[in-house]
């Protein structure tokens, strides 16, 4: 078994060329980071939710700083961190302004008895994190990073632990002008986000291109039914050309470590952290197999 694995895409869209170094630094910097939480003894929790946070930090992404504001002109967040292992999710949506709305869903799956919590009802959980001290505060409405990844350099991410144990994360604003309240396909178990004890995945692009193929959970039931990550990727972005417009891709990864991609879209960012690799990989615009 070749372990720990890391996996993180920036989105499945165009992004225009003077943006492109960028964003490759942006996605190899927070996959480096996810690794550097396994250095430290993290779990694949941890890698998952340090990598995001990284891609919420930039401005370069419809997440996090990056975010977009919808019809009334105001910026809503929907994150979301499952468990493979428990087959237990945390999910927010619509928060309002909240910068790392991916700790916050991490809080709600370990410190609540609930999945998934929106709007109002969210905002207070993330003064509550604040107050318990599960997450310090560096600004208003910005946690910090997790302390588990502190010393490391320092918008989904698929880790690998060296147990074998998968985690899969995805925040996103969504689409500029989207209408308040809308809820994405990253907040929303099985379609933008899922994982069990084989293989996980997460899924970007046009949300309901995504919610209506619950993309992410065919994709591990492929795998469960016995085909690789690889088969099982291009067997979802082919029934999303067929049975939507498209315009989506995801990255998936299995318990032995093993990790693909498929797009439809011109650029998917992505960067790999993987033991097989000579060196980590990175790209505006993957090919997959990988080149040797």
């Amino acid at each position: 078994m070749t372990l720990p694995v890391i996996i993180v895409h920036g989105g499945a869209t165009v992004f225009k060329d003077e943006f492109h170094d960028a964003i490759q630094e942006a996605i190899t910097k927070a996959a480096h980071v996810g690794m550097c939480t396994f250095d430290n003894g993290g779990s694949s929790l941890d890698a998952v939710e340090a990598a995001i946070y990284v891609l919420e930090e930039t401005e370069l992404f419809t997440a996090g700083r990056g975010a977009c504001k919808n019809k009334d002109g105001e910026i809503e967040l929907d994150a979301m961190i499952m468990d493979g292992n428990r087959l237990e999710s945390g999910a927010v949506m619509a928060v309002q302004d909240i910068i790392h709305p991916i700790s916050l869903a991490r809080y709600v799956l370990e410190r609540t008895p609930n999945y998934q919590v929106a709007g109002s009802g969210a905002d207070k959980l993330y003064k509550q994190m604040i107050e318990e001290g599960y997450r310090n505060e560096v600004e208003a409405n910005r946690s910090e990073l997790p302390a588990i990844a502190g010393e490391c350099d320092t918008v989904g991410a698929i880790a690998v632990d060296s147990q074998g144990r998968i985690t899969s994360g995805s925040s996103t604003s969504g689409w500029p002008g989207k209408l308040a309240g809308r809820v994405s396909d990253s907040a929303i178990i099985g379609s933008g986000v899922y994982v069990n004890e084989l293989a996980g995945a997460s899924c970007t692009g046009k949300g309901e291109q995504i919610l209506r193929i619950v993309m992410a959970r065919m994709a591990v039931y492929h795998v469960e039914q016995g085909k690789s990550v690889s088969e099982a990727a291009e067997m979802m972005v082919s029934e999303l050309r067929q049975k939507t417009s498209g315009e989506a891709g995801l990255i998936m990864a299995d318990n032995d470590g093993n990790v693909s991609l498929a797009y439809d879209t011109p650029h998917l960012p992505v960067a790999i952290f993987h033991p097989e690799l000579k060196e980590p990989y990175y790209s505006i615009k993957p090919k997959w197999p990988l080149p040797s």
